[in-house]
């Protein structure tokens, strides 16, 4: 790859400057995997906002969570909750940002959960906060104000907490389930990186309950993340900015009764997870003697 194209590969990805890419580039001798893994050790520019809060005059306690890449002022998470059940307000907001989404996906399911509240307004609070952080300075006043602005003239008492976080530490932790109702029968351990993903269909191809370990299929990315985006261009997924299918490995299969969790071999440490019913025929490939990502990735 062209030094030009790595870094526009490393900015458009990682949302540094050129001058962080070309400091990236030359540490790491212009290895554009190894310039990916540095950029996300020095970049700080995820700040996580924490936040619990009490409407007292109605008795309804919740919890929101949004991260913010401060460089470009997008929202990159955004989970909230609203409960009559007083204990989500035990939840901390001093716990690691990933262990306080979890705790909020957890009190979606719980006791006195109103959940067709915090549907109805997430979106539209997301799309506030956003709309709104496009023009300030984001700070825990300013989030702060953002979200009494969106309930008032409602009585709202708020606590926020934020955390900075390098792109490394924003990527690499724990993969959860972020939405309600998901679930996930599997107990194997895939990796350190598990994307979504979906396998393309095809008529004459094969069902889903006759899918085997080990065999190649046509699969497309479909996860949202930012670092989707990245290990698809590594893996030949992306071309032009638009994802496209590529083969492979079923490494496990997991069932209950008609759903079925089709785990998938991209590299090591990339997996890919897809949720099929059964009855569906897929897009099976011939089983190539060499591993095809060794084709594309020869490091």
């Amino acid at each position: 790859m062209k030094e030009k194209d790595q870094l526009q590969l490393l900015i458009e990805e990682t949302g540094c400057e050129q001058a962080e890419a070309e400091i990236a580039l030359s540490l790491s001798s212009n290895n554009i995997e190894k310039a990916i893994y540095t950029i996300g050790l020095l970049l700080k520019f995820i700040t996580v906002f924490k936040i619990r809060l009490i409407f007292p005059k109605e008795s309804i306690y919740g919890l929101i969570h949004i991260a913010v890449n401060m460089k470009t002022h997008d929202i990159l998470r955004f989970s909230m909750i609203f409960s009559h059940n007083p204990v989500i307000y035990e939840i901390s907001v001093n716990i690691d940002w990933f262990s306080f989404e979890k705790a909020i996906f957890s009190a979606r399911l719980g006791a006195g959960a109103m959940e067709n509240y915090t549907q109805k307004i997430e979106e539209n609070l997301k799309l506030h906060t956003q709309q709104s952080i496009k023009e300030i300075r984001v700070s825990k006043e300013e989030i702060s104000t953002i979200i009494k602005t969106f309930f008032h003239p409602a009585t709202v008492e708020m606590e926020i907490v934020n955390e900075e976080l390098n792109l490394t530490q924003f990527k690499k932790l724990p993969d959860y389930n972020t939405q309600q109702n998901e679930i996930s029968f599997a107990g194997y351990d895939l990796g350190f990186v598990k994307l979504d993903v979906k396998i393309l269909e095809d008529p004459s191809g094969k069902p889903t309950e006759k899918i085997a370990e080990n065999d190649t299929v046509l699969s497309l990315i479909t996860d949202k993340r930012d670092i989707a985006h990245y290990l698809a261009h590594l893996t030949g997924g992306r071309k032009s900015g638009i994802m496209i299918p590529l083969p492979a490995m079923v490494k496990k299969i997991y069932s209950k009764n008609n759903d079925f969790e089709i785990h998938l071999h991209y590299a090591p440490s990339i997996t890919g997870l897809a949720k099929i019913k059964s009855g569906i025929k897929l897009k099976v490939l011939e089983t190539k003697s060499q591993l095809w990502w060794k084709k594309i990735i020869p490091w």
